[in-house]
């Protein structure tokens, strides 16, 4: 037998069909709300974003705080709503801040669908303390999610005006027997009631690729939910990641983000912003891998360039997309240094396996002069061809109007997974408009950098 959460199932290693992976993928996609998300906590773990609709709510209901509670202190004290937890693990003498006096109580008991003495069960849980009245419900349960909802009746999660939850294993979707039983219904049943309006990766337990696609799912996410009741209109795409998101909920890991297929459009400048500026705060924490520059400085002008830049943008009206060309094939560039028996210099074309190879150290790069300041709009690079295609694997673009790229606008290459293992050979991406002469490509880590292939894009 295997166990899933409380479920139990025969063995067998069956896969669950493309379509059924794909159904359940469905059922996270975040959609459109009818109002701006805001954060309630701090930047932290623990902290969610929900849509603005929180007026005349009547209680929230927060199972499985452990002995934080700065989400819930924080809907009482900005929102105004009760409170009302559960936690057996825990106990109100353990709680990192008191309880608020006559708007917050705290039960210590498991949230189960089972009787039992150290259980309480959700249906009369929030009719014991909420009778009436719109609910906020916040869970992270650590997968007991999944028998607690599953088993609650239509009329008691209708009773959610937003939840806000934390699915585990999600891997489990691959699992023919655990998908068909529990996650494809469990995520059925909230769609009939309730629309995603958010989704962020918590990038503790990292994340699984659908076979045959390039959908990647975290094992662990966080859903904002709003009852479709409320969504009538929703003027407000999906925006992942969202600029009020929690940059990491582990701070020893790198960030996670959701790929362009959670989204039915582009993603946003300001998703795209985002990523830069969680990546960039990554950069300099592994020690013996310093950054292209200091790091306060690194971060600190990134940030500032960004921020001018998508100011810039948002007024923009893609007038003179059509003049955009390609720039870089035949000018020259200057390496950082020189594979043995290679030459620092040359004139940017295609090669194969690579037209260029720096030796191996510390901030290699390649700086091509394109002989005249231009607005350049759009990078690509091709991998090398015959393998080490996983020395590309964290690369910036450095647009400069002089020849010290250290002082020129910082951008980060889309060099994910299936670059650095070769699978995708060619990647490319979109800038927001820059002046610059020179183009420099640049990696922070112990490496040789080698392309293919390199196009700059300008007008």
């Amino acid at each position: 037998m295997k166990s899933f959460f409380g479920y139990q199932f025969e063995d067998g290693n069956d896969a669950s069909s493309l379509a059924e992976m794909l159904e359940v993928f469905e059922y996270l996609k975040p959609k459109a709300s009818p109002k701006p998300l805001i954060r309630i906590g701090s930047n932290r773990d623990g902290s969610y974003l929900l849509p603005d609709d929180l007026e005349n709510m009547a209680a929230c209901f927060s199972p499985g705080v452990d002995n934080f509670k700065y989400f819930e202190d924080k809907v009482v004290e900005t929102y105004g709503i009760d409170c009302h937890m559960c936690d057996y693990s825990s106990d109100v003498e353990k709680l990192k801040t008191p309880l608020i006096e006559g708007r917050q109580t705290f039960a210590k008991k498991w949230l189960s669908p089972d009787p039992g003495e150290d259980n309480i069960e959700l249906a009369d849980w929030i009719g014991r303390e909420a009778p009436e009245g719109d609910l906020l419900l916040q869970i992270d349960i650590e997968g007991a999610e999944y028998r607690n909802l599953l088993s609650a009746s239509a009329e008691t999660l209708s009773r959610f005006r937003i939840i806000v939850i934390e699915v585990h294993s999600l891997w489990a979707i691959q699992d023919s027997a655990i998908c068909r039983e529990v996650l494809a219904p469990f995520f059925r049943k909230l769609s009939e009631i309730f629309i995603p309006v958010h989704a962020h990766p918590n990038n503790c337990c990292g994340e699984f690729v659908i076979p045959g696609t390039e959908i990647s799912i975290p094992n662990v996410l966080e859903l904002t939910y709003l009852r479709k009741d409320r969504a009538v209109e929703a003027p407000f795409p999906p925006q992942l990641p969202h600029p009020q998101d929690v940059s990491r909920n582990v701070s020893g890991k790198p960030p996670m983000f959701l790929g362009e297929e959670w989204l039915d459009g582009p993603r946003s400048l300001e998703s795209k912003v985002k990523i830069i500026e969680d990546t960039l705060e990554m950069v300099g924490e592994f020690p013996n891998e310093p950054a292209i520059l200091n790091r306060q400085e690194f971060l600190t002008r990134s940030v500032a360039t960004m921020q001018r830049l998508l100011a810039a943008m948002l007024q923009a009206d893609g007038a003179g997309a059509a003049d955009e060309r390609e720039v870089a094939a035949g000018k020259t560039y200057v390496l950082s240094s020189a594979y043995p028996g290679m030459s620092r210099k040359g004139q940017v074309a295609p090669g194969n396996p690579f037209f260029f190879h720096t030796a191996f150290g510390f901030n290699q790069f390649i700086k091509v002069d394109l002989g005249e300041a231009l607005t350049v709009s759009r990078i690509g690079i091709g991998n090398r061809l015959d393998g080490y295609q996983d020395r590309a694997g964290l690369l910036y673009c450095i647009l400069s109007t002089g020849e010290d790229h250290t002082k020129g606008d910082i951008f980060q290459l889309a060099t994910g997974d299936a670059f650095a293992t070769g699978e995708l050979l060619q990647s490319e991406v979109e800038l927001p408009p820059t002046k610059a002469r020179y183009v420099t490509i640049i990696s922070p880590l112990s490496t040789a950098l080698h392309l293919s292939d390199l196009k700059v894009f300008a007008r």
